[in-house]
C-alpha cells in the first residue's frame, strides 16, 4: 500500500514538472493563440544624454496621449527635440488611463516579450541622421529584441545644415498565432507618428 501511494505521488510530481516544462517551452518557442491586444491610450518617451547623464538640459520627456480611443478627439502630440553630435538613452513607457489606477501597458508587454517588438521607423528626412538600437531582448532562441530601452545616435554637423524636420513612426507589432519574426506583424497594438527636430 505504501508502494502505491509512493507511486501516486511520484506520478504527480513528474506530471507537474513536464506540465511546467512544456508550459515554458511554448511560451518561448511556438507562437501563442488568442492573446488580446492591449490597449494604450498614453505613450511616453524620456531620455537622457548618454554622456551628460546629469545634465538636465539634455533631459526629455515627451507624450502622445489619446484618451478616447480611434474616432475621437485628435491625440495630442508632443515634438521631439534632438541635439545633433549626441547620444540618448531612451525608455518608452506604455499605459491605459481608461483603468484606474492606470494600467502599465509596459509591464504585459516585458511579460509577453515573445509576441512583442516595436519599430521605430525615421522619415526620409532624417534617414542617415537619427540611427535608433533596440536594447532590451526576448527569451526566444535566437532572441529578437522588445525595443522598450533604445539608444539613439544623432549624426554630428557639418555633414547636413540644422533645423531637420521629420517624423518618426513607432509600431508595437503583436505577434498572435504566428511565430516572432525580424519583421513587423500584420497587427499592431498602436502605431503613432511623433514630430521631431534636429537642432
Amino acid at each position: 500500500m505504501k508502494f502505491y501511494i509512493k507511486t501516486i505521488i511520484l506520478t504527480a510530481i513528474a506530471s507537474f514538472v513536464m506540465l511546467s516544462s512544456c508550459k515554458k517551452s511554448q511560451d518561448a518557442t511556438n507562437p501563442i493563440i488568442n492573446t488580446p491586444q492591449e490597449q494604450i491610450t498614453t505613450v511616453i518617451l524620456s531620455g537622457y544624454n548618454h554622456d551628460k547623464p546629469s545634465d538636465s538640459s539634455y533631459f526629455i520627456k515627451i507624450k502622445w496621449e489619446d484618451l478616447d480611443g480611434n474616432g475621437g478627439n485628435a491625440p495630442s502630440i508632443d515634438s521631439l527635440i534632438l541635439d545633433t553630435g549626441s547620444t540618448y538613452d531612451m525608455q518608452l513607457l506604455l499605459l491605459d488611463k481608461t483603468k484606474t489606477p492606470y494600467d502599465t501597458i509596459s509591464n504585459e508587454v516585458v511579460e509577453r516579450g515573445n509576441i512583442h517588438q516595436l519599430f521605430y521607423t525615421p522619415s526620409s528626412t532624417l534617414m542617415g541622421k537619427v540611427f535608433i538600437e533596440r536594447l532590451d531582448m526576448d527569451q526566444n532562441s535566437p532572441a529578437l529584441p522588445v525595443g522598450l530601452n533604445t539608444q539613439w545616435k544623432i549624426l554630428a554637423l557639418p555633414s547636413y545644415s540644422v533645423p531637420v524636420i521629420g517624423s518618426l513612426n513607432i509600431v508595437l507589432s503583436h505577434y498572435d498565432g504566428i511565430p516572432k519574426t525580424a519583421a513587423p506583424s500584420p497587427e499592431s497594438d498602436i502605431d503613432i507618428t511623433l514630430p521631431v527636430r534636429l537642432k
